[in-house]
């Protein structure tokens, strides 16, 4: 999976590099000096099919993350093999404790460590652990299940289960939240803000405030 994110992301990177080009081409093209102004609508419509061939590209790539991670959840806090929980010494057994409190049997599946490794000092942090699951509607009952940790006692009150969300649906949701919150804020009254989503920026009166950066574990 971390190989997958890694993989879609390059790509994801690679096609926004693809659409910041041509969109270069079309401020070029429109351009009074330019030598091929008389092209501008024929060259326009070229540049606006590639730019859709290229979105609907993005769009079938997230589908297929979405459909990859629908069963898996990332739980967040589990101590790692520097630290014991309640006796557990390993990813394994300390999924198994999790288990236990929020009474699911069976939750069989494979699991690793995301992002690289824990920090030192008192910057320390405990990597999530990444659980693929057989099934969504197991996955629903451990979420469901999950505010027991909060009363399980002290060991287990920072752990946090939630659904393992493709990056670019993350990002498409913190961008349409900050487009949201910008509409909202006092100071941007009279203002024109506008989240374009097939150049994937937030514009305020056409100048750029916020634009896409897909983040991966």
């Amino acid at each position: 999976m971390k190989d997958d994110d890694e993989a879609s992301a390059s790509i994801s990177k690679k096609l926004n590099e693809v659409i910041e080009e041509l969109d270069k081409i079309k401020k070029l093209v429109v351009s009074p000096e330019s030598v091929i102004n008389n092209n501008m609508d024929a060259i326009e419509v070229k540049i606006n099919k590639q730019a859709e061939i290229i979105f609907q590209q993005q769009l079938y790539l997230e589908a297929l993350e979405r459909k990859e991670r629908r069963a898996n959840v990332v739980i967040l806090g589990v101590p790692d093999e520097q630290e014991s929980l309640s006796g557990a010494v390993n990813d394994a057994d300390r999924l198994n404790k999790v288990w236990e409190i929020l009474g699911v049997n069976n939750a069989a599946g494979a699991h690793r460590r995301l992002g690289g490794t824990a920090q030192g000092g008192t910057n320390r942090r405990c990597c999530p652990i990444l659980l693929m699951l057989q099934d969504e509607s197991q996955r629903q009952h451990i979420l469901e299940q999950a505010k027991k940790l909060k009363t399980a006692g002290e060991a287990f009150n920072f752990f946090y289960v939630k659904k393992d969300i493709n990056p670019a649906r993350k990002e498409w949701k913190r961008l349409h939240d900050a487009e949201r919150t910008e509409k909202e804020r006092a100071g941007n009254v009279g203002c024109v803000i506008h989240l374009n989503t097939r150049e994937r920026k937030l514009y305020r009166d056409a100048v750029v405030i916020d634009s896409w950066n897909l983040q991966c574990f």
